[in-house]
């Protein structure tokens, strides 16, 4: 199982050349810190590292809201829930087109099964139901979480094995940019920096966005 003591240990302290346990110049509270810090900006720019499949219990109305889920935003939509069953698919819809169609939509007839969903652009945790929900039904859906921070070396690595080497990097350029009076270090640091956007590439890039053909909203063809 990777652990940040793994990352912190045998990617980060290797460079940093302050191997000892729980380092000189460079102690594990303040290490741990920085992994903390690269989790959610990881979790920002690139969401699906860090999101949940579950099911929502809609509230009456059109506008619903994955806040009190913890959630940093909605990512996918995916079908009506009937009990513990999959129901009815749900597509995606921008909300300009169903002002468009009839713009008194969202107090229409309240029903237990959605069609569409629109994602807030100004409230991504945020999301609209047509036709409005009477309040009794769920959807299964995919939404962004903010990693857990941890705190000890002995936790598990909070994100998929595959960003172990953008947290490191991150970690690495906060490290070596303390170093505010050499032109040298501040050079490391933002080369390391460099690396991490690129890895995650430093765009608002989701699983929303790359979905596949098929879920494109629709008025978006």
């Amino acid at each position: 199982m990777l652990t940040v003591e793994t990352i912190l240990t045998n990617r980060v302290r290797v460079l940093l050349r302050d191997i000892d346990e729980g380092g000189v110049q460079w102690r594990d509270p303040e290490l741990i810190q920085w992994f903390n810090e690269a989790c959610a900006e990881i979790a920002r720019v690139r969401p699906e590292a860090c999101s949940d499949t579950s099911t929502f219990n809609l509230v009456a109305g059109s506008k619903q809201s994955v806040a009190a889920l913890g959630a940093s935003r909605v990512l996918e939509v995916i079908c009506n829930m009937v009990g513990t069953d999959e129901g009815r698919a749900v597509r995606q819809v921008e909300r300009s087109t169903l002002d468009n169609e009839d713009p008194n939509w969202m107090a229409g007839t309240k029903t237990n099964t959605v069609f569409r969903y629109s994602v807030s652009l100004t409230d991504p945790r945020s999301f609209y139901v047509y036709p409005p929900s009477d309040g009794t039904g769920g959807l299964m859906m995919v939404i962004g979480a903010t990693p857990e921070e941890v705190v000890n070396v002995s936790e598990p690595f909070p994100l998929p094995t595959m960003y172990a080497a953008c947290v490191a990097n991150y970690i690495l350029y906060r490290a070596f940019g303390k170093f505010t009076e050499s032109e040298a270090m501040q050079a490391r640091a933002q080369g390391y920096y460099s690396v991490f956007t690129a890895q995650i590439g430093d765009t608002q890039a989701s699983m929303e966005q790359d979905n596949a053909k098929t879920r494109d909203p629709i008025g978006a063809r």
